[in-house]
């Protein structure tokens, strides 16, 4: 099974702007820069649907089955099914 290597790109805290905390069912708080409503209407106008997740609730089992695009520097991964694989 070959891996994937992912690129994270570091913003220093001085230069985030304002800053949402998400929680995932896991329990665990993902710092997001955009509101889920403000997402959503990202992917229904790229992709008709609304079928997305932060970078820090998906594993990558999910990603190697789901066709999805990476948005890195907002963290989202806006998967291209309206439903996953």
């Amino acid at each position: 099974m070959a891996t994937e290597e992912i690129e994270i790109l570091w913003i220093p805290e001085g230069e985030t702007k304002h800053v949402f905390v998400e929680s995932t069912p896991e329990g665990d708080n993902i710092p997001v820069d955009l509101p889920a409503s403000t997402v959503d209407r990202l992917c229904k106008k790229k992709f008709g649907h609304t079928n997305w997740a932060r970078m820090g609730a998906v594993v990558p089992e999910e990603l190697h089955h789901n066709p999805h695009e990476i948005d890195y520097l907002e963290g989202i991964v806006y998967f291209k099914n309206p439903t996953m694989v």
